[in-house]
């Protein structure tokens, strides 16, 4: 879940501030793919230091490991909602990058043209018959179950006219 610009402000300093600020919408579509990368590594290195930090304070109120300052910590949910936002934001720049990567390697409206004159002029020639003369098509294929129409002593015929002979009362 995003948070407001108010609630970031309160959670992280000036600086991760105005890094989470250009990875909003709209800003990373004006950043070259060099600046892109160089915030990537940036917001990853604060995100890991948050999350280090986090780990740390969890592990103090748990009892688990020593006070790093003055006093153990009481909670880590401050540190934890700034690591949160920071990889929000990280993945906000790495949608950026697969986005322009793919619009890279995207093949264009000529050579989908292209391929697709090619497929189809492929198909006609598949269809084409290679000699004058038509093939001799379907051939029927007889039923050796059923009863011949008109055959009396066949198995089926006389429910048939028992059927007919009710219908016709």
């Amino acid at each position: 879940m995003s948070l407001s610009a108010k609630a970031l402000e309160r959670l992280l300093d000036q600086s991760e501030f105005g890094l989470v600020a250009r990875t909003r919408r709209g800003k990373l579509a004006g950043e070259s793919d060099e600046n892109l990368r160089d915030l990537a590594r940036i917001l990853r290195e604060k995100r890991d230091r948050a999350r280090g930090i986090a780990r740390q304070q969890r592990r103090e109120f748990r009892g688990k490991a020593a006070a790093q300052g003055a006093r153990p910590a009481s909670d880590n949910q401050g540190t934890k909602a700034k690591a949160d936002a920071l990889t929000v934001a990280l993945k906000r720049v790495g949608a950026e990058q697969t986005r322009r990567t793919e619009k890279l390697h995207a093949p264009s409206q000529r050579s989908l043209a292209r391929k697709a004159l090619a497929l189809k002029q492929r198909e006609r020639a598949l269809q084409r018959p290679t000699s004058r003369t038509s093939d001799e098509g379907m051939r029927p294929v007889t039923n050796r179950k059923a009863a011949k129409s008109g055959a009396l002593k066949d198995a089926g015929a006389r429910p048939a006219m028992m059927r007919a002979k009710i219908a016709r009362r």
